[in-house]
């Protein structure tokens, strides 16, 4: 890629650069390309597309209600209760 090609591309990208950082851009855009040769050249005949790169499949189970209500049973542990509520010693008068 010669210097009039990437001013084209970063005027295209609407990427503004120093003409200092050229290099470095050439050298990622020429390896970020060679990258993408080699993906075309892959050989993926046979293989199916995925949905989901994990391939995870969500585990789900009945909605079942289970000792929900269990107020008595933590008020009657508490050292001090009345009949709705925790007893606790007043700290702010």
């Amino acid at each position: 890629m010669d210097k009039i090609e990437l001013k084209n591309l970063l005027f295209l990208a609407r990427i503004h650069a120093e003409e200092r950082e050229y290099p470095e851009i050439t050298k990622k855009l020429t390896n970020t390309f060679n990258l993408i040769d080699e993906m075309n050249n892959l050989d993926l005949q046979g293989l199916e597309p995925l949905n989901n790169p994990l391939e995870l499949n969500n585990v789900s189970r009945e909605d079942e209600e289970k000792n929900r209500n269990q107020k008595d049973k933590f008020l009657d542990q508490s050292p001090e209760s009345d009949d709705d509520h925790f007893m606790v010693p007043k700290i702010i008068e």
